[in-house]
């Protein structure tokens, strides 16, 4: 199961919790959990993101190399 999957899955059990009436002794552990759960796994799924973005930077510079001849640069403003 996809990250995304079961972030959107915990999501509606969260909303659930809170809406379903449950007893506060109950309810309290169980949004917290739920809730530091969610947040770890959005990191997470973060952190797996970023973690490519440097992967696909380095493709792309080498698809389109940087030409070093000066027609490609500005002139300079004196």
């Amino acid at each position: 199961m996809a990250k995304h999957t079961v972030m959107i899955i915990l999501s509606v059990a969260i909303v659930g919790v809170a809406l379903g009436g449950f007893p506060p002794i109950l309810r309290t552990p169980l949004l917290v959990a739920g809730g530091t759960a969610l947040a770890v796994l959005s990191y997470l799924s973060s952190v797996v993101y970023c973690s490519n973005c440097k992967k696909l930077i380095e493709d792309a510079e080498q698809a389109l190399p940087q030409s070093s001849d000066e027609s490609t640069t500005p002139p300079k403003i004196q």
